[in-house]
């Protein structure tokens, strides 16, 4: 078997990124991408499985490194002595300063994914907090807050969580500045927060 020619993967990602970015997923071509890293389809499909992992190659490093930052926020959210210290704004603003670093990553996942695993990323996280809300109703419960008992507030808790996600990454895909992305992100999640809480009676 030939070896592989040193540097060619990088440089099918970087054409890839172009091309993904100009045209998105669906449209864009192997045999454009392979025409701009100069090199062959054939030498595409030697190292990616297919356009998809080629995707993949382009946004799953910076998506890794934002789940896990997800994950761990989840984790704190229900750590009482944490609740103390920060605000409710404080983790949907480093999302969106890690989204923002990484813009055209961010911006290939919510606009032109279209066809790939990453089309659903938003749905994503909000199953993942719908979830962690559900797993933590017996901390409401032992709190005498009854929220969660039945099937009208999971789906409150469904419909509001959803259309939070929805919203928290526009200001970065209408190509607002940062520091506005910023006060949106506290105006958002302070209107979320205080009329959950206000429901929730608290």
């Amino acid at each position: 078997m030939p070896s592989r020619i040193k540097g060619v993967s990088a440089k099918l990602i970087e054409a890839a990124r172009e091309e993904f970015s100009a045209k998105g997923f669906e449209a864009a071509s192997i045999r454009d991408i392979a025409a701009k890293a100069e090199t062959s389809p054939h030498a595409v499909y030697t190292r990616f499985k297919n356009k998809e992992e080629l995707f993949a190659a382009v946004v799953q490093p910076v998506i890794n490194s934002f789940y896990e930052q997800f994950k761990a926020d989840k984790e704190d959210y229900w750590n009482e002595e944490s609740a103390k210290t920060g605000k409710p704004e404080d983790c949907y603003i480093r999302y969106l300063e890690y989204a923002y670093a990484h813009k055209t990553e961010f911006i290939l996942v919510l606009e032109k994914s279209a066809g790939t695993r990453y089309e659903s990323f938003i749905n994503d996280l909000a199953e993942a907090d719908i979830r962690s809300v559900v797993s933590h109703l017996d901390m409401l419960h032992e709190h005498n807050i009854s929220f969660g008992a039945d099937e009208a507030d999971i789906l409150f808790v469904n419909s509001i969580t959803y259309s939070f996600y929805n919203d928290l990454f526009r200001p970065l895909t209408k190509g607002l500045p940062l520091e506005t992305a910023k006060q949106f992100a506290a105006t958002l999640t302070n209107f979320y927060n205080f009329g959950l809480m206000g429901i929730i009676g608290q």
